[in-house]
């Protein structure tokens, strides 16, 4: 390995609090700015990149948090999961792991994380031409049990187990957000509609549909399902869900 590599490497090292570092043999020191002085600037810069970055994808979690709180579970994230991503945009997938871990007084904080990634992921997902309900109408009856759709690459199903979504809704308009309640589960529908990321509660009905239909099931099975929990209305239900997806622009294709 060259100098110039084994410069580089101990620096990175120093940077991630690696004990094995040499970097203070390598920085000149003198009466102006010590060596350690020189470090200690990198150093904490690159902290603080990383918690703005952070904050930059968790927004409303900083919010609830408070700054102090958030910044020391920055900080302990840092330690635990040393960057490896090139585009810090990455960084802060595991952080909704974490928090469950470092924060299981604050079981919301780990679900408005998840909450907080998910709507970022949908915002960048690849996009696609929309499917439009005009575009089935010429498909026979005949046909249409075996129907198979293919949805927008943004589309998220989340279980969340209390009122998170309330609590950042509140937190987006600076609202004084509700206290903290566990829920029975509920599902949540993320995508992206133009350049919006949206989401929506969806029925236990609904969730089972659209898992079965993100899973490449056919209309004829999903309608056979629900037919198990909602007798002759599963095919009327079945074709209600499909029209909402469709007007949601989450399906690009029919197969």
């Amino acid at each position: 390995m060259s100098n110039l590599a084994n410069l580089q490497a101990g620096f990175q090292a120093y940077l991630r609090d690696d004990a094995r570092s040499t970097t203070f043999k390598s920085i000149v020191d003198d009466k102006k700015v010590g060596a350690t002085k020189r470090l200690k600037i990198y150093h904490d810069a690159y902290r603080f990149r990383i918690i703005d970055a952070l904050a930059a994808a968790y927004p409303k979690l900083q919010v609830y948090l408070g700054g102090g709180l958030f910044e020391d579970t920055a900080r302990s994230y840092l330690t635990k999961t040393p960057s490896v991503y090139p585009n810090l945009r990455w960084y802060g997938e595991k952080m909704p792991a974490h928090l469950q871990q470092a924060l299981p007084k604050h079981p919301i904080a780990a679900e408005m994380a998840y909450f907080e990634w998910a709507l970022s992921l949908a915002f960048d997902a690849e996009d696609a031409p929309v499917l439009q309900l005009q575009d089935l109408a010429a498909v026979p009856p005949e046909y249409w049990g075996e129907l198979r759709f293919k949805f927008q690459a943004s589309v998220q199903l989340l279980a969340l187990k209390h009122n998170t979504v309330a609590v950042w809704q509140a937190l987006d308009v600076e609202e004084t957000p509700p206290k903290p309640e566990k829920m029975t589960d509920t599902h949540w529908l993320i995508w992206r509609q133009d350049l919006t990321s949206k989401f929506r509660s969806l029925t236990a009905s609904e969730v089972l549909a659209l898992q079965m239909a993100l899973a490449s099931a056919s209309f004829g099975e999903i309608c056979e399902k629900l037919f198990e929990s909602l007798g002759d209305d599963a095919t009327m239900q079945a074709a209600q869900y499909l029209a909402g997806w469709l007007q949601a622009g989450l399906i690009t294709a029919k197969f």
